[in-house]
Protein backbone atom coordinates (compact mmCIF):
# COMPACT_ATOMS: atom_id res chain seq x y z
CA UNK A 1 0.00 0.00 0.00
CA UNK A 2 1.23 3.32 -1.19
CA UNK A 3 0.28 6.82 0.54
CA UNK A 4 0.29 9.85 -1.61
CA UNK A 5 -0.14 13.38 0.37
CA UNK A 6 -2.03 15.60 -2.03
CA UNK A 7 -4.03 19.13 -1.75
CA UNK A 8 -7.77 19.67 -2.72
CA UNK A 9 -9.13 22.94 -3.16
CA UNK A 10 -12.52 24.12 -2.27
CA UNK A 11 -14.04 25.01 -5.46
CA UNK A 12 -16.43 27.33 -3.67
CA UNK A 13 -14.48 29.24 -1.09
CA UNK A 14 -10.76 28.75 -2.33
CA UNK A 15 -9.74 26.85 1.13
CA UNK A 16 -6.73 24.17 0.29
CA UNK A 17 -7.08 21.05 2.57
CA UNK A 18 -4.65 18.33 3.08
CA UNK A 19 -5.52 14.54 1.73
CA UNK A 20 -3.68 11.37 1.70
CA UNK A 21 -4.44 9.02 -1.22
CA UNK A 22 -3.92 5.54 -0.28
CA UNK A 23 -3.04 3.25 -3.19
CA UNK A 24 -3.36 -0.70 -3.46
CA UNK A 25 -1.04 -0.90 -6.51
CA UNK A 26 -2.40 -4.28 -7.64
CA UNK A 27 -1.06 -5.49 -4.24
CA UNK A 28 -5.03 -7.37 -3.21
CA UNK A 29 -6.13 -7.54 -6.32
CA UNK A 30 -5.98 -7.16 -10.02
CA UNK A 31 -7.11 -3.76 -10.39
CA UNK A 32 -5.57 -0.49 -8.77
CA UNK A 33 -7.17 0.58 -6.17
CA UNK A 34 -7.74 3.94 -4.64
CA UNK A 35 -8.86 5.41 -1.38
CA UNK A 36 -9.48 9.14 0.22
CA UNK A 37 -11.27 9.92 2.96
CA UNK A 38 -13.34 13.34 2.80
CA UNK A 39 -15.72 15.43 5.07
CA UNK A 40 -16.35 11.80 7.01
CA UNK A 41 -16.83 10.07 3.65
CA UNK A 42 -13.75 7.12 2.22
CA UNK A 43 -14.73 7.69 -1.36
CA UNK A 44 -12.80 4.56 -3.33
CA UNK A 45 -11.92 3.97 -7.11
CA UNK A 46 -10.93 0.49 -8.76
CA UNK A 47 -9.91 0.20 -12.34
CA UNK A 48 -6.94 -1.56 -14.68
CA UNK A 49 -5.41 1.41 -14.86
CA UNK A 50 -4.01 3.82 -12.56
CA UNK A 51 -4.81 6.96 -14.34
CA UNK A 52 -8.51 5.47 -14.82
CA UNK A 53 -8.72 5.06 -11.25
CA UNK A 54 -6.94 8.28 -10.62
CA UNK A 55 -9.75 9.80 -12.95
CA UNK A 56 -12.88 8.10 -10.65
CA UNK A 57 -11.69 9.81 -7.57
CA UNK A 58 -11.15 13.11 -8.96
CA UNK A 59 -14.56 13.15 -10.48
CA UNK A 60 -16.55 12.49 -7.38
CA UNK A 61 -14.13 14.89 -5.39
CA UNK A 62 -15.24 17.34 -8.27
CA UNK A 63 -18.88 16.42 -7.38
CA UNK A 64 -18.27 17.46 -4.03
CA UNK A 65 -16.88 20.51 -4.54
CA UNK A 66 -13.03 20.35 -4.55
CA UNK A 67 -10.57 19.78 -6.66
CA UNK A 68 -7.16 18.03 -6.60
CA UNK A 69 -4.15 20.11 -7.14
CA UNK A 70 -1.97 17.40 -8.88
CA UNK A 71 -0.29 16.89 -11.98
CA UNK A 72 -3.03 14.11 -13.24
CA UNK A 73 -5.99 16.61 -12.83
CA UNK A 74 -4.88 19.52 -15.55
CA UNK A 75 -6.13 19.42 -18.44
CA UNK A 76 -3.12 17.78 -20.55
CA UNK A 77 -2.35 14.95 -18.40
CA UNK A 78 -2.30 11.95 -20.64
CA UNK A 79 -1.27 8.19 -19.75
CA UNK A 80 0.07 5.82 -22.13
CA UNK A 81 -1.24 1.99 -22.22
CA UNK A 82 2.27 0.94 -21.33
CA UNK A 83 2.02 3.23 -18.25
CA UNK A 84 -1.59 2.20 -17.14
CA UNK A 85 0.45 -0.14 -14.25
CA UNK A 86 1.93 3.05 -13.08
CA UNK A 87 1.41 6.29 -11.59
CA UNK A 88 3.12 8.14 -14.91
CA UNK A 89 1.68 10.44 -17.16
CA UNK A 90 2.60 12.34 -19.72
CA UNK A 91 2.34 16.98 -19.37
CA UNK A 92 1.32 17.06 -23.28
CA UNK A 93 1.21 19.85 -25.79
CA UNK A 94 -0.72 20.05 -28.80
CA UNK A 95 0.76 19.67 -32.11
CA UNK A 96 4.46 17.97 -30.19
CA UNK A 97 4.84 14.52 -29.41
CA UNK A 98 5.18 13.08 -25.96
CA UNK A 99 8.97 12.96 -24.62
CA UNK A 100 10.32 11.12 -21.43
CA UNK A 101 10.94 14.89 -20.52
CA UNK A 102 7.15 15.20 -20.00
CA UNK A 103 6.61 12.37 -17.49
CA UNK A 104 5.59 12.98 -14.20
CA UNK A 105 3.68 11.24 -11.20
CA UNK A 106 -0.02 12.22 -11.53
CA UNK A 107 0.28 13.47 -7.86
CA UNK A 108 2.71 15.81 -8.15
CA UNK A 109 1.41 19.00 -6.98
CA UNK A 110 0.11 21.53 -9.93
CA UNK A 111 -0.45 25.18 -9.95
CA UNK A 112 -4.21 24.85 -11.09
CA UNK A 113 -7.08 27.14 -10.72
CA UNK A 114 -9.47 25.64 -13.11
CA UNK A 115 -10.10 21.62 -12.63
CA UNK A 116 -11.41 19.42 -15.87
CA UNK A 117 -13.49 16.07 -15.39
CA UNK A 118 -12.60 13.05 -17.29
CA UNK A 119 -14.72 13.86 -20.62
CA UNK A 120 -12.96 17.18 -20.93
CA UNK A 121 -9.46 14.97 -20.66
CA UNK A 122 -10.71 12.79 -22.89
CA UNK A 123 -11.82 15.46 -25.34
CA UNK A 124 -7.73 16.97 -25.31
CA UNK A 125 -6.02 13.86 -25.90
CA UNK A 126 -8.41 13.29 -29.27
CA UNK A 127 -7.28 16.79 -29.80
CA UNK A 128 -3.48 16.23 -28.99
CA UNK A 129 -3.67 12.90 -31.09
CA UNK A 130 -4.71 14.81 -34.04
CA UNK A 131 -2.60 17.85 -33.51
CA UNK A 132 0.35 14.81 -34.24
CA UNK A 133 -0.70 15.01 -37.92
Amino acid sequence: METYNVTAISLTSHSKLPLTIEADEAETSENIVLRIQIDGDIISASNEGYFQAYQEIRDTLLQKGYGLKCAGSKLNAVQSSMASATDKVYMVTLGKQAMLKDLVSLYDNANIDKFPNTKEQNEFFKKWSLSLG
